[in-house]
């Protein structure tokens, strides 16, 4: 929590003693909510879907209620101490429009319908009072950025009404009008800094977590149970029990490398990216053959490299990816490894031992003696140039050998594979299968060679 923000949205004055659950007791204000004495376990069912933002233009004038009878259609609120006019949201069109943005990427995994227009006294909806003031208007015994009646989880609540206190502070305002609309709906604080629903790292971006997250009291201390009884929270799973999942495209994984068929050496980088209308990560995971091999947390895009023990063969490269929803998505492709060789383990056919793996020949795009314009187009991971010409190269062996079919230009592991001048080659190629050593530091086309005659 920035220092900053601390006094606005973590401190709240108690109304009551206690938070008893009995049927006759009255509501308890706590922190930023207001607790109602219910209990149960469920979350909200035949609720309306619909959440007006209101910036109260020209003020909003709200009039206090009994116990249970708040009402968004009338501008009731059991919070008020007394009638009162908010102020209205000071800080322009541009603001409002940047925070009404933010807080429907936060929704938009689920069917609840951002609304900035107030949809009228006959129709039930949720309403957040954003103002330009502060919660003592409201009433004066309050200190808080937000607050709201916190109603039980089994109650069947329709137009609960609740109030944000604005700060010049996007990321703040969406994830305080979150929290504010999501108490009414049943959830609690948690200990998930991502979440909206946590006093954790306030300012900074929130969406709802599929994950079992520990609940906290307002000092941000763990509490033994959520509301209900439970042990943890997943506000994820909550919000799509309440509202049901929004209509939107699923989200889909790209594999950027290696494509589709292509031969690498072990260790091969891969590189992916989650597509979804729904902004932000929630990490992902690279396979090989169904067996994870790593994972990483949110970033964009994703980056892993497979391990360097993989064996010579046709792998299955799977990378796995969540969205800002939580949504899952997967992709694969199909990759030819290139096998180790030595001088007592030869490569196959239409290989050749080049660097102590078998790289195959013209016949592939990235092969021995193909054309190449960088390092990363060879499957040997060198491309050189001589004469004018740019191909993908490797390493002469120590005697300075090159596997058949190739010359080596250069003396030694100083020099490099080249396609042979003629068909004799020369003495210096060696029978396939042969042991090779990659040249060491080889950049993009830093050999300049004169062909050997």
């Amino acid at each position: 929590m920035r220092a900053a923000l601390a006094s606005v949205l973590a401190l709240g004055i108690a109304f009551g003693a206690s938070t008893a659950s009995a049927e006759n007791l009255p509501p308890v204000v706590w922190q930023d909510r207001v607790i109602l004495p219910h209990e149960g376990a469920a979350a909200l069912a035949n609720v309306s879907h619909k959440l007006f933002l209101n910036r109260c233009t020209g003020g909003c004038v709200v009039q206090p209620t009994g116990f249970m009878q708040d009402d968004s259609r009338t501008n009731k609120s059991s919070i008020a101490d007394s009638p009162v006019t908010l102020s209205a949201f000071g800080l322009g069109d541009a603001r409002w429009n940047e925070l009404v943005t933010c807080v429907k990427q936060t929704f938009l995994p689920f069917n609840v319908e951002i609304l900035t227009a107030d949809p009228g006294a006959a129709t039930s909806h949720f309403e957040v009072m954003i103002t330009g003031g502060s919660s003592t208007q409201l009433n004066p015994q309050l200190s808080a950025g937000g607050v709201a009646p916190f109603i039980s989880c089994n109650a069947q609540y329709n137009n609960g009404l609740s109030f944000v206190f604005a700060a010049n502070d996007m990321e703040f305002l969406c994830g305080a009008v979150a929290q504010e609309a999501a108490h009414v709906w049943g959830l609690d604080h948690e200990l998930n800094k991502d979440d909206p629903m946590t006093y954790l790292d306030l300012g900074s971006s929130k969406r709802f977590q599929n994950v079992d997250a520990q609940c906290h009291d307002g000092n941000i201390q763990p509490i033994p149970t959520c509301r209900c009884g439970n042990a943890k929270q997943n506000s994820y799973q909550y919000m799509l029990q309440t509202f049901g999942a929004s209509n939107l495209p699923p989200a889909t994984v790209a594999i950027a490398t290696p494509v589709e068929g292509q031969w690498v050496k072990p260790g091969f980088p891969v590189r992916a990216q989650i597509m979804s209308e729904i902004t932000g990560m929630g990490g992902g995971a690279l396979s090989i053959d169904g067996t994870q091999t790593s994972m990483v947390a949110a970033a964009a895009p994703l980056s892993f490299n497979a391990p360097t023990t993989l064996a010579g063969g046709e792998h299955t490269v799977t990378v796995t990816a969540t969205d800002g929803g939580s949504r899952s998505a997967m992709a694969s492709v199909h990759v030819k490894v290139t096998a180790a060789c030595s001088a007592t383990t030869p490569c196959a056919a239409n290989t050749y031992c080049i660097g102590g793996f078998c790289v195959p020949g013209r016949d592939v795009d990235g092969g021995l003696g193909t054309t190449c314009s960088s390092n990363d187009n060879c499957i040997s991971g060198q491309c050189g140039t001589a004469d004018g010409e740019s191909l993908c190269t490797g390493g002469c062996d120590a005697a300075g050998k090159c596997p058949s079919g190739y010359e080596c230009l250069g003396e030694g592991t100083a020099g490099v594979c080249w396609p042979s001048s003629d068909s004799g080659g020369c003495s210096s190629s060696s029978s396939d299968g042969g042991p090779l050593a990659l040249l060491a530091g080889l950049g993009f086309a830093v050999i300049v060679l004169r062909r050997r005659k």
